[in-house]
């Protein structure tokens, strides 16, 4: 049953149809109401090939998510990107979108036979490929985390206050006994990354500390740089990684050093855990099913001819056992 079955049963043309159904053109609510009850009468079902051609609309919106070869993909990251894409997807469906999960590698043919309208594109790196295929494909595009190239200004985007949530961390490990705390960061070049480093130096930087910055290097297993950090001569008392990969790969490095933790070694790290339960490591949590929602909700709204401003999530501090005072 096609529109013109509509149409002639209606004994309308197939404009006055299509402009009833579609909520177009100059069409009185009496007739609208009847075409659509007719329409439902006789089965009808608009073709969405159609629908697209008819409105540039296909109410789909993507997820890109980048990480993937990283080490920290398995522990750290996959279960930040599902909790992120949980929270966009019941946003997207909330109002009335669908959501896909499409690669993070440009070039890919997914990109032209998935039909999106926008794009969430999550970790934008320098120069990063994903926005810029997106943006050549005529996408709106919101990242989570800020967007480095100066070119990708407008771009809107959500991101986790790493400027206030690092020293919260830091601050828990000082008084948790920490004096000589030191950072575990890595290669990528994000903003989570670059705002966490930059966060821990400035505070150091208020409280006459030396900063002691250990880099995982690309294609480096997380546990040689943890032990390389644990084993120097001045070595530090608490760490902040910056994922939960890394915190492991101190707390593995610290036992074949014989470190005791926490008496020997404090550690944070980021990453979330289900309410009432205690972490082995101090997480610094950053809400990712909130930062999905509010990417879904922002990109949509942009479809819809909004201009959001960016958005500040902030962290929270999960207590666990590698920050637990001692008993008595």
């Amino acid at each position: 049953m096609g529109i013109k079955d509509v149409a002639r049963a209606a004994g309308l043309s197939i404009t006055t149809v299509s402009h009833a159904l579609n909520g177009k053109g100059k069409v009185s609510a009496r007739t609208r109401e009847r075409v659509r009850l007719l329409a439902d009468e006789l089965g009808y079902r608009p073709n969405p090939a159609a629908q697209v051609l008819l409105t540039g609309r296909t109410g789909v919106v993507g997820l890109a998510a980048g990480h993937q070869s990283a080490e920290a993909w398995e522990r750290t990251y996959r279960p930040y990107y599902a909790s992120l894409t949980a929270g966009a997807m019941v946003e997207a469906v909330d109002r009335d979108y669908a959501l896909v999960v499409v690669p993070s590698r440009p070039g890919t043919d997914l990109w032209t036979r998935i039909p999106m309208d926008g794009l969430i594109v999550v970790d934008p790196v320098a120069g990063d490929p994903v926005i810029t295929e997106a943006l050549h494909r005529g996408l709106s595009v919101v990242t989570d985390g800020r967007p480095l190239d100066p070119g990708h200004g407008s771009i809107p985007y959500v991101h986790s206050d790493m400027l206030s949530g690092v020293p919260l961390a830091l601050d828990h490990l000082h008084e948790s006994g920490g004096r000589r705390t030191a950072l575990l960061t890595g290669p990528q070049l994000d903003s989570y990354t670059l705002d966490s480093e930059r966060a821990y130096t400035r505070w150091c930087e208020d409280r006459g500390l030396p900063a002691t910055v250990e880099r995982v290097r690309d294609g480096e297993p997380a546990h040689d740089a943890a032990r390389r950090l644990l084993a120097s001569p001045d070595r530090p008392d608490a760490v902040h990684a910056l994922n939960e990969t890394y915190g492991e790969a101190l707390r593995a490095a610290a036992r074949e050093l014989g470190l005791a933790i926490p008496g020997d070694l404090r550690i944070t790290a980021m990453g979330d855990r289900e309410p009432g339960i205690r972490p082995a490591l101090t997480l610094l949590s950053l809400a990712p099913r909130r930062i999905g929602a509010l990417c879904a909700g922002m990109l949509i709204d942009v479809l819809n001819g909004g201009t959001p401003k960016p958005l500040s999530v902030p962290c929270t501090l999960i207590p666990g056992d590698s920050t637990r005072p001692a008993a008595g």
